[in-house]
């Protein structure tokens, strides 16, 4: 009886925020504060700018208060991003189910896999509408094992059938969950990366175009061998018994709790090598990337697309990725950097060694080219103006989604 009156009152709640027209509520919910806060604040302004209610539902670490200090009201959600514990995950979807029907959202967006299959069904049980955006599919490419792949899409089928849409951050993605039938084609929508801001990274080209210096190379991202990191290490390896005037630095988390995680003690001995320049963590990877020639990261990890290629690209820094899923998405091959292949150092230390004897002027043309193509395809704008289509389309809200004019 108690749990009835409960419902009723709900329900009537929602019914009277509807008839007073109160500011639409917008969800996001996420597996971390620190990659929402860091990756879609752009979006979650705009989106407080335009007059909705933003939430933010997503495990609470040292960046929630900088969620909550921007005016976004923050719900802590009990998520572990590697357990496979069955009570933890049927926790989670109670957790999910009861905030959405406390507060009845006018629409969600889910992000990662665990709130795209949890979430998907805890709104389709509380009647809100929500979209499924997957960041890429990470080390479950990899995987041997089928029974991993099978469980993974079956649950993604359920998610594709309770959401209005499924978006990807990558044509590789969307091609396997088509192929697969994951999700069907009328539902499926290709969002161009998660976009970058074009004024917060831009050019300052204060690097010295000098012959003497050695020419800087650098990884930035997680320290995790799918990241390349191996590969990375090898290369400065080569150079360094080689001679040859480079440096190599690498910068980011050290996430021992990752399963394929770097140690810190590996880590430490090879900067103590002398190998390769362990530069810790940041929150602002601009100062590293304006000190750099050049951004190499050799990932076959299966992400959307590479946040740390946007910023590198949108700063006019030249690239050396993988011909991979998300990564080849940000470089054309020989234009604003190179493309090599998946686990193979010796292509890598090739590219390294093209790109170490282009003249200053050809680099600098290089990392131009690269801007270029971040204004073309990947401004934050863009992606913007396709959230508010959809809100546009599944609320009836109507605001302004046109590109801002922006003065470089």
């Amino acid at each position: 009886m108690r749990k009835l009156l409960r419902n009723l009152l709900e329900l009537l709640r929602s019914k009277n925020r509807k008839r007073k027209k109160l500011p639409a509520k917008i969800a996001v919910v996420t597996n971390s504060s620190w990659y929402t806060y860091n990756f879609r604040l752009g979006l979650l302004r705009r989106l407080k700018d335009l007059g909705f209610e933003v939430h933010v539902i997503a495990p609470k670490d040292h960046f929630s208060s900088k969620l909550i200090a921007e005016g976004f009201t923050f719900t802590h959600l009990p998520l572990s991003i590697y357990s496979i514990n069955p009570f933890k995950e049927l926790n989670l979807i109670r957790s999910l189910s009861k905030i959405y029907r406390q507060n009845q959202f006018d629409f969600v967006f889910h992000y990662t896999a665990k709130p795209n299959i949890y979430g998907s069904i805890a709104a389709a049980f509380n009647k809100i509408p929500s979209i499924a955006i997957t960041t890429g599919l990470g080390v479950i490419r990899d995987r041997k094992t089928r029974i991993s792949k099978y469980v993974l899409f079956f649950l993604y089928r359920i998610a594709a059938v309770l959401s209005k849409q499924v978006w990807f951050l990558n044509n590789d993605d969307m091609e396997m969950f088509l192929k697969k039938r994951v999700v069907k084609k009328s539902k499926a929508f290709l969002l161009p990366s998660e976009g970058v801001n074009i004024l917060d990274y831009r050019p300052e080209f204060e690097n010295e175009f000098s012959g003497d210096r050695p020419v800087k190379f650098l990884y930035a991202g997680r320290i995790v061998w799918s990241k390349g990191v191996k590969e990375f290490y090898q290369a400065a390896l080569h150079f360094k018994n080689a001679g040859i005037n480079v440096e190599f630095s690498m910068l980011g988390f050290i996430v021992p709790e990752h399963p394929d995680a770097v140690s810190f003690n590996l880590v430490q001995q090879w900067h103590k090598e002398g190998v390769v320049k362990y530069l810790g963590e940041t929150e602002d990877v601009r100062p590293y990337l304006n000190e750099t020639d050049c951004l190499v990261l050799p990932s076959y990890f299966g992400e959307g697309v590479p946040r740390i290629l946007l910023e590198a690209a949108s700063m006019a820094v030249p690239i050396i990725t993988t011909d991979f899923v998300g990564c080849r998405e940000v470089v054309d091959d020989g234009v604003n950097g190179f493309l090599i292949q998946v686990r193979d150092e010796k292509d890598l230390i090739n590219k390294i060694k093209m790109f170490q004897e282009l003249s200053p002027v050809s680099r600098f043309k290089m990392g131009a080219e690269g801007r270029k193509k971040v204004l073309r395809e990947f401004d934050e704008e863009i992606i913007i103006g396709h959230y508010l289509q959809a809100l546009e389309h599944y609320i009836q809200f109507k605001g302004s989604h046109k590109k801002k004019s922006v003065h470089l």
